[in-house]
């Protein structure tokens, strides 16, 4: 009889503790940005934890981020990125902006073939981060702060949209609120944005959060 009392407490006991755990369990999300900081604006509430930014830096280009990724390292941190990446619930990238941008101004000789080895190398970035678990993973896409060079940009959010797609990431459109509107540019002659731009990419993420109910 006593070993009968014994061991419905010890299972009564670990009811109890398993319920205390779920309770207590924090389900606020870790979030990582990754790349050229356009995701940087970091949206902090009761659901998150942490907003990673670690690996962001304004003047990222892709083969930046891939050596980062391939190779650990990142000057100025003394964080390790594939341990962020197994802590992250969230993971947002946006890289290649530099890149287009620095092409489009210094030679445009070939851009398409330029174009088409970006993609590529972003999906080595995806090979990368797709090793680990995620909630979801976000691909910001690229935006024309003029009136140029819209066939280039078509071109790149449409490959870009296709390799996201095919990794089940969700692509955000930012072309459609930034596409020669200045009033989202720090300047005119550069793509990074202002704070009403860093608040639009935010906005544009947080809906996809709601959307997805993981926040």
């Amino acid at each position: 009889m006593k070993k009968i009392i014994l061991i419905l407490f010890l299972f009564l006991l670990c009811i109890a503790c398993y319920i205390i755990y779920h309770k207590t369990k924090s389900n606020k999300l870790y979030i990582t940005s990754l790349g050229d900081s356009l995701a940087t604006y970091q949206y902090i509430n009761n659901n998150v934890k942490k907003y990673n930014v670690d690996f962001t830096d304004k003047d990222m280009h892709i083969n930046d981020l891939l050596n980062i990724l391939k190779y650990q390292y990142k000057k100025d941190t003394t964080s390790h990125v594939h341990q962020n990446l197994k802590k992250s619930d969230i993971v947002i990238i946006s890289v290649g902006m530099n890149d287009i941008y620095y092409k489009l101004n210094n030679d445009t000789k070939e851009i398409y073939t330029f174009i088409n080895n970006i993609i590529n190398n972003y999906e080595e970035i995806f090979k990368e981060i797709n090793k680990y678990d995620y909630k979801q993973v976000y691909v910001l896409g690229y935006y024309n702060i003029t009136n140029q060079n819209n066939d280039l940009f078509n071109y790149a959010n449409y490959k870009l949209k296709k390799i996201a797609k095919n990794y089940n990431y969700i692509y955000l459109d930012l072309n459609t609120y930034f596409y020669n509107n200045q009033q989202y540019l720090k300047k005119e002659t550069n793509f990074y944005p202002n704070k009403e731009g860093f608040e639009q990419i935010t906005n544009l993420i947080v809906e996809k959060l709601k959307k997805y109910d993981i926040i």
